[in-house]
């Protein structure tokens, strides 16, 4: 898979929304995943709930690329990015 299917980018932000984490809104929508696409599409929500910390609308492309690209310097630094604003905001609500 190189690019994220439409159906599986809008089932696994509904999952995350519902659940607030990827991993666990994986679960809550899984049994509408491809078998196909299980496997993958369960290692990016780790991924991203372990490196990012969270995805949305405008930005679960730019990661599932820097997901299937690890060596890629510019989605690197993207996602990188965003992982540190996402940690940023998340220090204000927690404290």
């Amino acid at each position: 898979m190189n690019k994220l299917p439409i159906y599986a980018k809008e089932l696994l932000l509904m999952g995350a929304s519902t659940t607030g984490k990827f991993t666990d809104g994986y679960y809550f929508v899984e049994e509408r995943i491809k078998t196909n696409h299980a496997n993958e599409l369960f290692a990016f929500c780790e991924w991203i709930d372990a490196h990012i910390g969270g995805a949305g609308r405008g930005n679960i492309d730019m990661l599932f690329a820097a997901y299937k690209n690890p060596t890629d310097r510019e989605l690197d630094k993207a996602a990188r990015a965003l992982a540190d604003i996402i940690h940023y905001n998340k220090s204000l609500t927690c404290n």
